[in-house]
């Protein structure tokens, strides 16, 4: 069984449907030069345990504006500092979220996950689903009631760089990503061709807090 990489999250897969916003003006075009806010830099996978499967989660801290917020749903959309947008769930551990405005200034950490699982040869390919997953409180446990959302998909190793441990990987919409395989997994195993079912867990806000002038 083989197992690679660390990936800049939420690369790999098409965007999931866009979400409906309450106080949302139309979006404003991202530059073409910036990043999405997700792709800013790698992340290192590790073995999950189980053959052939591998997972990651960071937590980053950004500052943004408020762009669209619906305090029912707990889904907001910020606008960066590179210029485009980034749309999550607000976590449990998130209180008065009725406080928070379009146009606010906000410092927010958020999670994001991914797991990355070899398919055999003759695998039924995976196209680009929405998945449920749990969200976690302020303490760490499982909250019910506050699924947020995931997305998994078939991608396809289309280049591996053994010296530089890179690996290009090609998305189901014909995009090409580049990720780095961690220090424990064994990329000789791992050859061009072969198929990862990849499960990307969307950034969900942990905190959230208006910046100070």
């Amino acid at each position: 069984m083989k197992t690679v990489l660390v990936v800049p999250l939420a690369s790999i897969l098409i965007t999931a449907a866009a979400h409906a916003h309450a106080q949302a003006p139309a979006p404003p075009p991202a530059p073409a030069a910036a990043p999405p806010l997700s792709t800013r830099r790698p992340v290192e996978m590790q073995p999950s345990g189980t053959p052939g499967k591998a997972v990651a989660a960071r937590t980053l801290r950004i500052t943004a504006t408020v762009y669209a917020i619906d305090v029912p749903t707990r889904i907001v959309t910020l606008q960066h500092d590179m210029g485009g947008t980034e749309t999550m769930k607000v976590g449990p551990g998130v209180k008065r979220l009725e406080e928070f405005a379009v146009g606010d200034k906000v410092v927010i950490d958020f999670e994001q996950g991914l797991a990355l699982e070899f398919q055999p040869a003759g695998a039924e390919f995976v196209p680009p689903t929405d998945i449920a997953v749990a969200t976690r409180d302020d303490r760490g446990q499982i909250s019910a009631g506050t699924a947020g959302k995931g997305m998994r998909s078939t991608v396809t190793v289309t280049k591996i760089d053994s010296a530089r441990r890179l690996v290009t990987i090609e998305g189901p919409g014909g995009n090409l990503y580049k990720v780095k395989a961690g220090p424990k997994i064994q990329l000789e195993r791992l050859k061009v061709g072969d198929k990862l079912l990849a499960t990307y867990v969307e950034a969900v806000a942990i905190t959230l807090e208006k910046a100070k002038k």
